[in-house]
């Protein structure tokens, strides 16, 4: 039981409290660090080093490290927390003692320094009682004794944090093995909040997260909420995988006679559509594997992958986590798996751009096919896909806000190219984007007629430019579907220049703005960075 004392209220200082309760969270953090880099350094140990009696001792020498060196991350951080919550909560009731002891003071009151107890003054004796004055200062001061017994109580839950979490000569810490993370509990995240999808990964012990990510990586992998780099992890895992299955069916495929003259026509079609699309959704991983393993490129992360349907793929380059600057591009109609390829490159396009305009500042720079994009322009005049893409895009930029490990928070723009800027009005439109700036591109529309009806932004965040020459000026209007081209002056969106592009090749010039020499690129890279004027 504490014996603390009502001078003990008085006299405390936070600093400290704090100045330890940083300490401990550093070596926490530092526990947590060594953890990971020892549970993603050894995993393969049973895998290159499989037989023998050495081989069986070293690996479960392993284990039992892992688990202790993980588990010991909860402790330290435990402890950081129970010294900081102390502080806060004895300078709360320092206060109040300070405020009780100064009205009975002014009213001539004796206080005792241990326990909080007051006497009247003299004087309310020989008056033969308290007046209505004194009795108000006695009501109040008789609540000082209760300050002090929350103080002693405060100190006892500090006390017992402390030594429950602080390790013994005797048994030490981190040596238990915690429950692993379940398919019910990750599948049950998709139903929260990203902030709360970070909170709760970051709540798990490195073997735990470790644990999730070997055993579940499609689900670890699509989560927005949990840190890039643990969902490249995840997604290099699921693209792996898929790649063999998908590689497997092409290899069968290949080996049936299904161009035998017995077979109905319909049949052959539609087994030769079969191999085809088998061999498209290959070619778009071949242009992902490649590009996640060229060492001489900038790093990339595969933030989400999946080969179902037309595909899925989220490619960065450089970790949005860390950096300064984060571009999302959003590609437009025609968009599969088959041709990320195309996105990857004008990714990197974007991040070469974005570097030599931020000068020193980090820029990442994400290609995000995270969306059923319309196979065709017939089916672009529909808003369906834009209402489905625009909801999974805003949590994936909420996502990039909850996992974002700097001081301050990064400059986040969200780019749409053709049917991708009607993504990005849509999630603009109804709810509160979480973007400093988006830039439309040879947009079709952005779902609202003016700039004032993105809720989620500000007129000076909008920006667009369309070239005088691109087709998407000769679409039928979408205007009854899609609203008004946001790079005409009356849109209200701040137009940027780009090449006019050429009239004999109106289609090409809808793709150009990527390439070399385009003002647009220059534009955008400004944009990106802050440095447009």
């Amino acid at each position: 039981m504490s014996d603390l004392t009502l001078r003990d209220v008085l006299d405390f200082r936070p600093d400290p409290w704090h100045e330890s309760a940083q300490v401990w969270g550093r070596l926490a953090q530092g526990i947590d660090d060594a953890a990971e880099q020892l549970i993603r350094g050894s995993r393969d140990l049973v895998h290159v080093w499989p037989d023998g009696r050495a081989s069986a001792a070293a690996v479960g020498k392993g284990e039992t490290l892992r688990a202790e060196v993980s588990n010991a991350y909860n402790p330290a951080k435990r402890v950081a927390d129970a010294l900081e919550q102390h502080a806060y909560a004895m300078v709360g009731l320092r206060r109040q003692a300070e405020d009780i002891v100064a009205s009975a003071r002014v009213a001539g009151y004796q206080v005792d320094m241990v326990t909080g107890a007051t006497a009247p003054p003299p004087s309310a004796d020989m008056a033969g009682g308290l007046d209505r004055a004194s009795r108000a200062t006695e009501s109040v001061l008789q609540y000082l004794p209760t300050v002090v017994e929350y103080a002693r109580a405060q100190d006892d839950a500090t006390a017992n944090a402390i030594a429950v979490n602080v390790p013994s000569p005797r048994v030490g810490f981190g040596t238990g093995r915690l429950d692993g993370v379940s398919r019910g509990v990750l599948e049950a995240q998709a139903g929260r909040s990203p902030a709360e999808v970070n909170a709760w990964w970051e709540s798990l012990t490195p073997l735990q997260q470790e644990q999730a990510l070997r055993e579940f990586p499609d689900l670890v992998g699509q989560l927005d909420g949990i840190p890039i780099s643990d969902r490249d992890v995840a997604n290099r895992m699921v693209l792996e995988r898929q790649s063999y299955l998908l590689q497997q069916a092409f290899r069968a495929a290949n080996e049936h006679p299904y161009d035998h003259e017995l077979l109905p026509a319909d049949t052959r079609l539609l087994l030769e559509r079969g191999r085809a699309e088998l061999a498209s959704k290959l070619r778009g991983i071949d242009a992902i594997t490649s590009r996640l393993n060229d060492p001489n490129l900038p790093e990339a992360y595969l933030i989400g992958f999946s080969s179902d349907g037309d595909g899925r793929a989220i490619v960065s380059v450089g970790n949005p986590d860390t950096a300064e600057n984060v571009l999302t591009y959003v590609p437009g109609t025609g968009e599969q798996l088959s041709s990320a390829g195309g996105g990857l490159k004008r990714m990197d396009a974007m991040a070469q751009d974005a570097a030599w305009a931020a000068g020193g500042e980090k820029t990442s720079v994400v290609y995000w096919y995270g969306y059923d994009a319309p196979d065709a322009i017939s089916d672009a005049g529909g808003e369906s896909y834009a209402e489905g893409g625009g909801p999974v895009l805003d949590r994936f930029q909420s996502g990039l806000r909850a996992t974002h490990d700097a001081e301050s928070p990064s400059r986040n723009t969200v780019l749409g190219h053709s049917y991708g800027s009607t993504v990005i009005g849509h999630a603009a439109r109804d709810s509160d984007f979480d973007a400093d700036a988006v830039v439309f591109v040879g947009s079709p529309g952005v779902g609202v007629g003016h700039v004032s009806e993105l809720a989620g932004l500000r007129p000076e965040q909008v920006w667009a430019t369309t070239a005088k020459h691109d087709i998407i000026g000769l679409v039928p209007d979408w205007g009854s579907t899609h609203g008004k081209d946001p790079s005409e002056a009356d849109f209200g969106a701040r137009v940027f220049r780009s090449d006019p592009g050429s009239f004999s090749d109106m289609t090409g010039t809808h793709s150009a703005y990527w390439e070399e020499n385009n003002p647009a690129r220059t534009n955008i890279a400004e944009i990106v960075t802050g440095q447009a004027g």
